[in-house]
């Protein structure tokens, strides 16, 4: 299977790095490759690239420019993930989806992050899983899946474990699209996903390890999204 596989800055550098959970990552990979599997992989900002944002935001910085910096941090975060994989991976985060795509089909792991200015790496992940064909587009984030509600802002939100992406994007519709913001999936993804119509999955943490188990089929405690 090909898949495309999203890590939210908010599990990969909570505070700082999190080097188990960037261990997990990397093993579960390593497990997917001997599989004989295809995967390519986004990596988000989370809290660093937030309070860079927010740091220009002080000096009236440009939306653009404040999104430049969010990119230059997504991309240091893919380094971690490109150290913990060794030469498995491209030894370089690739900066377009063409490039990853080649380094792909070369046998490599490419490792990525944000591209352009107003795009999330959640838009950029739905764009690659898009541009690759990929089977399966996989995000893990601090929270284990959609909800309707913030779950941890309100007591009384539930998990969907099921919902499709017309959904998806009746349910992000809403959502103002600004540098740093903190989403699960953006309101541009949810379009791409709709669009592409490709099978999505919203995982927490806890799934890294069931990785290989969960893109050969087997259960999953998250959200998944059907592309119908």
């Amino acid at each position: 299977m090909r898949a495309t596989l999203c890590f939210g800055g908010s599990i990969v550098v909570p505070t700082a790095p999190d080097v188990g959970c960037i261990t997990e990552i990397a093993e579960a990979l390593r497990e997917l490759r001997r599989r004989g599997h295809e995967v390519l992989v986004v990596v988000g900002g989370g809290a660093t690239s937030r309070a860079y944002i927010e740091a220009a935001k002080k000096f009236k910085t440009p939306d653009a420019f404040c999104d430049t910096i969010g990119i230059d941090v997504t991309r240091l975060n893919a380094r971690l993930i490109i150290a913990a994989l060794g030469e498995l991976a491209e030894q370089n985060p690739a900066t377009t989806f063409d490039a990853a795509i080649r380094a792909m089909l070369r046998g490599k792991i490419p490792v990525m992050g944000g591209t352009v200015p107003g795009h999330t790496t959640d838009a950029v992940a739905a764009m690659l899983a898009n541009s690759s064909k990929s089977e399966l587009l996989i995000f893990f984030s601090d929270v284990d899946g959609v909800y309707t509600a913030d779950p941890k802002l309100d007591p009384n939100a539930k998990k969907i474990e099921r919902m499709s992406a017309r959904d998806l994007v009746r349910m992000t519709a809403s959502i103002k699209m600004r540098p740093g913001i903190k989403v699960i999936v953006d309101p541009v993804g949810a379009k791409i996903i709709e669009q592409a119509r490709i099978k999505t999955l919203v995982l927490g943490r806890s799934e890294i390890k069931r990785l290989p188990q969960i893109i050969e089929g087997g259960s999953h405690s998250g959200t998944t999204i059907l592309p119908g």
